[in-house]
């Protein structure tokens, strides 16, 4: 048998053992198992790392370049000689009687724990690795890179639903499935609405499972898999840079390796910066650091990535008379919301144009774009929101100050994030059509937000204004926007429109509900918001389908869900006549 057809054969094997693997996982961290069966599982563990150390060791045999294979695998190593070490010391302490028996007891049960969670942690590793592989014959497969997209968060959604549907996922030990499939596809569509409540329904291990459907829903599974690719091969396949160029939309395969590397740094950069300043702010409010240090983790990366999951029952109106907790948070939802691209021309990498910058032009027309439409929205929907709810119910009891800064938190989160500082439910009907307005535009391209993105409505309205003053032109910033552009960006605002209006409809048709509540649902599902009115729990297993189909189309966008459904048709060389037909 050659070299090739045993690191197929082994590739095969070793993908079967890291799902037997995984599901140990799921078995001992789900679901309440006796000491025999946890001493099963731990066998299993054991086991599947022996497989996977003689799988190790057989390809470093079959390796042509055995130091290179060696330095690309240096955190399996590493892990894998800490696993060595303390089985050793675990042997010494028990058998040789170098500590007194009710100290030795007491180490050899301290050491096993440790053994058997950091045997567990190479088991993620190496269950990453067979994901990335995975993720490479995916890349082989020559999909369309909208129909990966979807096929990713399909499996991802899948997958967390079978999680949360564990008996340790949730306080009462069961969920019924339509509610976990809800939970999952609001988490991994960094969309925030929920049917129970999220602080006080799941457990722990539930809430880390809805964290890392955030985490992986905000950056996208392919984004991830190709990152662990880099790390362990240190390289992607040419195959692998062409699927991620059309998933990041990105025009340069040369920079997507570089690139993919200071997306995941700044995200997890800025989520950590988040989690620390918020634990030093909250802390005294919290019994245990444990617990302050675990809420300011899971709110910094819920904001970050626009998600809108809180813990805390009332989302953030307990923080609303604290500007330093309503700074941060917003901060966090901005940088989050304003896409990849332009943080990293702020940080001065150059990513959507392949020629280097010049230094009397140092931002690019996409950067200036998102920046200026952001402002402009954040500023008219604080100063429309405050004014909307001068006199309203939601103010009410409330200081100056708050005011202003629930009309700012409110104009932030809208837009994507879907933390509240005021009851939904209590505001005006023109405050919650500002809102769906400010939800359906949504964030921008490139990030964890949904919508039909502020570059699309700045588009949209320059080509407008440009329409109104008799020109055959859009222009922005001494620019000339390429009519495709205009023409894209005109059919992603129609088909939300669209998506928006069939959503409605047949919500109303299956639900005894107000037009005004339905549509303001349906808008914040189409933005990943997150924002409701309070209908979501009480609405029908249809209902939460509707919902659900219309959040992950929402979060990949209209645009390449058409495009994923749609078939390619062939360059035609012939051409009709010009028709002429009456218009408005």
């Amino acid at each position: 048998m050659g070299r090739e057809r045993v690191l197929v054969w082994l590739s095969r094997v070793m993908f079967g053992v890291a799902a037997i693997a995984m599901v140990a996982l799921i078995l001992e961290y789900g679901f309440h198992l006796s000491e025999a069966e946890e001493h099963l599982i731990h066998l299993i563990d054991l086991i599947v790392v022996g497989v996977f150390i003689l799988d190790a060791v057989i390809r470093f045999g079959l390796s042509r370049r055995r130091l290179e294979h060696l330095k690309s695998r240096w955190p399996m190593l590493l892990i894998l000689g800490l696993i060595v070490g303390q089985l050793v010391l675990v042997w010494h302490l028990a058998g040789r009687g170098w500590l007194p028996a009710f100290l030795a007891g007491r180490s050899v049960l301290s050491l096993a724990k440790g053994y058997i969670i950091v045997l567990q942690i190479y088991l993620v590793f190496l269950i990453v690795g067979q994901a990335v592989r995975a993720n490479r014959r995916i890349a082989s497969l020559r999909l369309h890179p909208s129909r990966t997209v979807i096929m990713s968060f399909v499996l991802v959604i899948l997958l967390g639903t079978g999680l949360l549907l564990t008996p340790k996922a949730t306080v009462e030990g069961s969920l019924p499935v339509v509610d976990a499939f809800f939970s999952a596809t609001s988490a991994v569509c960094v969309t925030g609405l929920i049917v129970v409540d999220t602080g006080s329904h799941f457990t722990g291990f539930g809430q880390g499972i809805i964290l890392a459907l955030i985490q992986i829903g905000g950056l996208g599974l392919i984004t991830l898999t190709a990152f662990f690719a880099i790390v362990v091969r240190r390289g992607l396949g040419v195959r692998e840079s062409l699927v991620l160029r059309g998933v990041l939309t990105f025009e340069s395969i040369g920079r997507i390796g570089r690139t993919l590397r200071y997306m995941i740094g700044i995200t997890f950069l800025m989520e950590a910066a988040g989690a620390w300043l918020l634990y030093v702010m909250t802390r005294s409010a919290y019994g245990t650091a444990g617990a302050a240090a675990w809420t300011s983790i899971f709110h910094s990366i819920s904001a970050f990535c626009n998600a809108g999951f809180s813990l805390f029952s009332d989302s953030f109106v307990r923080y609303v008379g604290r500007p330093d907790i309503m700074g941060l948070v917003t901060t966090l939802i901005i940088v989050g919301g304003l896409g990849f691209p332009v943080i990293m021309n702020i940080l001065g990498r150059r990513v959507l144009e392949a020629r280097p910058e010049s230094t009397t032009n140092r931002w690019s027309l996409h950067s200036k774009l998102v920046l200026t439409t952001t402002l402009a929205l954040l500023v008219i929907g604080t100063f429309l929101f405050f004014v909307l709810e001068l006199e309203g119910d939601a103010f009410a009891g409330k200081t100056w100050g708050e005011r202003i800064m629930a009309a700012w938190f409110a104009s932030v989160t809208a837009r994507t994030a879907g933390f509240n500082t005021t009851t939904t439910a209590d505001l005006a009907l023109p405050t919650l059509f500002l809102l769906a307005a400010l939800m359906f535009i949504g964030g921008s391209p490139g990030g964890t937000a949904g919508g039909v993105k502020t570059s699309t409505f700045a588009i949209v309205l320059t080509s407008m204004k440009s329409m109104f003053g008799g020109g055959t032109r859009a222009e922005i910033f001494k620019r000339r926007i390429p009519e495709w552009i205009v023409r894209e960006a005109l059919v992603v605002v129609a088909m939300g429109i669209l998506v928006v209006c069939v959503g409605s409809f047949v919500l109303l048709a299956v639900e005894k509900l107000a037009l005004s509540a339905v549509l303001f649902e349906v808008v914040s599902a189409f933005g990943t918001v997150g924002l409701s009115t309070g209908i979501t729990p009480a609405l029908s297993p249809v209902g939460k389908i509707v919902l659900m189909v219309i959040m992950l189309t929402g979060r990949i966008g209209p645009l390449t869900l058409a495009m994923a459904i749609g078939q390619r048709r062939e360059a035609l060389d012939y051409d009709y006549p010009d028709g002429r037909v009456v218009i408005g």
